[in-house]
């Protein structure tokens, strides 16, 4: 009896954050329409643990490839030109790029509830943005929204 009310506890709790969460959608974008170049749209999203963002390439030259993220949290990329879905499951900043167009400073940042990692993800930019050539500025106005 113990067994089955265990279960049943187990599956409820696993059927309401399945009903609770969230779909978002990041645009992988060329331009965007106010001209900036190699652009996330949004760059900054804030979300709870368990939602899934899609990411949409609007050509066949991007990608997405997480670059600095919570301890435990699993790594993802995407095939090229491909629209890919991940399920965020654990707290924390996740800093990630277009692989091909990270020089132009095509990166975004997803926030999944607390932002646990805040230091270590501000820690990473700070040393690898000398591999940005443009639009640094954004990922530091993303990293200025983190709350």
């Amino acid at each position: 009896m113990k067994i089955i009310l265990i279960t049943l506890i187990i599956s409820l709790a696993t059927l309401n954050l399945a009903v609770n969460a969230k779909d978002y959608e990041v645009k992988l974008l060329t331009t965007d329409t106010n001209g900036q170049n190699m652009v996330m749209s949004p760059g900054y999203l804030k979300i709870s643990s368990g939602d899934t963002v899609t990411f949409v390439p609007s050509d066949p030259s991007h990608n997405v490839e997480s670059l600095s993220i919570p301890a435990k949290a699993e790594p993802f990329s995407s095939k090229m030109g491909k629209k890919f879905t991940h399920t965020f499951d654990k707290d924390g900043v996740y800093l990630y790029k277009c692989t091909p167009h990270f020089a132009l400073g095509m990166l975004g940042v997803i926030q999944v509830g607390a932002a646990k990692n805040l230091a270590i993800v501000t820690k990473d930019w700070s040393e690898m943005s000398a591999g940005v050539a443009m639009n640094k500025e954004r990922v530091s106005s993303y990293l200025s929204k983190v709350n």
